[in-house]
């Protein structure tokens, strides 16, 4: 995953104002990491331990550009031993320190795991569990409206079937405050979600699994959490029921997840369609974009096929 850095030019990516925050005095060693369209990250090694660097030029979360959200979101999460302690933060957002965290980050295959589901389910729980602050209260519904007013000169408003274009962006919007409101949102209190559960922001570390990357989190409805795993990967959506039982949400219903996982999905289809106008997608991302596109133009769905949760996974069970 890392590899050394070749020479001492490389190491200048590095400002020597972010280098003088890392405990440990000069690195001996300092390691690119994969992943990122915008932000690179870096693993140094030093005297006083292993460390993670993440150089950000531009936020490119979907969410708002003030990173004191998330680094309170994610000093709260480490407090509970759910991600990595935040060493130094740049109050301007242009650099962020953290503790390294050894280990095996997820794949695509770990979603279809019920074991590995169970423990991503638990730390939900144990994350929506924590008092939420009043920084990061998200509104989705506002954040769907500003995404409508700003691709709508550029004709890139998602239609439903059936919806004539010029009345798209309303129809899109008036379908989004019905999901909101069938999706029992309002019932249940605001946490802290983590809001980006990909596989490569997990990590089985010796102390157990660890959430990375926060750039996403918010205080919202913490169903959303569950909607983003079912979204990203399909082939959790059998595992449906385990995931709601052991994050604590055992009490919604097949036709709240579904509102959820269809606000989810047009909420991501209009960061990939708003991202697009100033980043080249990969053909991964063009894809994606298209399923979404596909999915979302079919309305809110009324149900969700949700199979029972059974053998040692099941509410209950002993394990």
């Amino acid at each position: 995953m890392a590899e050394d850095l070749p020479d001492a030019g490389e190491r200048t990516l590095i400002a020597q104002e972010v280098l003088r925050q890392v405990p440990g005095g000069a690195p001996t060693a300092i390691r690119p990491l994969r992943g990122g369209s915008l932000n690179r990250s870096f693993h140094l090694s030093t005297s006083a331990g292993e460390f993670v660097v993440r150089l950000s030029p531009a936020p490119d979360a979907w969410l708002a550009a003030d990173r004191s959200v998330e680094h309170e979101l994610h000093r709260l999460a480490a407090e509970a031993d759910l991600a990595p302690r935040i060493v130094a933060a740049d109050t301007q957002g242009h650099w962020l320190i953290t503790e390294f965290l050894a280990g095996r980050l997820w794949t695509a295959g770990d979603f279809s795991s019920p074991d590995s589901l169970l423990r991503l389910a638990e730390s939900l729980r144990r994350l929506h569990a924590l008092p939420a602050p009043a920084a990061g209260r998200f509104d989705l519904l506002l954040a769907l409206e500003g995404y409508v007013r700003r691709l709508a000169p550029r004709g890139e408003i998602p239609q439903l079937a059936g919806v004539p274009t010029v009345a798209a962006g309303g129809q899109l919007l008036s379908a989004a405050e019905r999901a909101w409101q069938r999706c029992g949102a309002g019932t249940r209190p605001p946490a802290i979600l983590h809001h980006d559960l990909h596989a490569s922001n997990l990590i089985e570390s010796g102390r157990g699994l660890r959430l990375i990357d926060w750039e996403c989190a918010a205080v919202s409805d913490p169903l959303l959490d569950v909607a983003c795993i079912l979204s990203y990967y399909p082939q959790a959506r059998i595992h449906a029921a385990l995931l709601l039982q052991h994050s604590g949400l055992g009490g919604v219903t097949p036709a709240q997840l579904a509102a959820a996982l269809w606000l989810f999905d047009l909420h991501t289809l209009l960061w990939y369609r708003e991202r697009r106008q100033r980043l080249i997608p990969t053909e991964a991302e063009r894809q994606a974009e298209q399923r979404l596109a596909a999915q979302v133009a079919q309305g809110v769905p009324r149900n969700l096929d949700i199979p029972p949760a059974h053998g040692p996974w099941a509410a209950g069970a002993g394990r």
